[in-house]
């Protein structure tokens, strides 16, 4: 069964899969050069983990936070950006790159996007930015 740091890595592999020049951090980083993706484990007061979703240690669902920031300069460019990462499909999709192997490179049961919230100005790091917040549920 897989851990937190396997899941987390085997998203960020995922989202790497996107054209440059999407920068990807597994873990929660000092600084950032955008666009990046950033994976956190939870999302939004949710159970971070759900333990034996199938019987008796069969898997857990685990919840993963991939938030996805944009340079916020100019607001139609930035909107334009964003959207790219939002859409259902395309190189670009978020939901279409984790889920073209939900397997996560064989360490899931599957993986999914469930969904995307808080479209908008976001801070990091006292620098604002244009961002979103895609839920990501893992069983495994």
């Amino acid at each position: 069964m897989a851990g937190f740091s396997e899941l987390r890595e085997g998203l960020a592999v995922q989202l790497r899969t996107i054209p440059a020049p999407l920068t990807v951090h597994a873990a929660v980083p000092d600084r950032i050069v955008t666009p990046a993706a950033i994976v956190t484990p939870g999302f939004e007061g949710e159970p971070t983990i759900r333990f034996d979703s199938t019987m008796a240690r069969g898997s857990d669902d685990f919840l993963f936070t991939v938030t996805l920031l944009v340079q916020y300069s100019d607001d139609q460019s930035a909107q334009d950006e964003l959207d790219a990462y939002l859409a259902g499909s395309g190189a670009r999709s978020v939901k279409a790159v984790i889920e073209a192997d939900m397997s996560l490179g064989g360490i899931a049961s599957f993986a999914r996007v469930r969904e995307a919230r808080n479209y908008g100005p976001m801070t990091y790091n006292d620098v604002r930015y244009l961002g979103v917040d895609f839920g990501i549920e893992i069983t495994a």
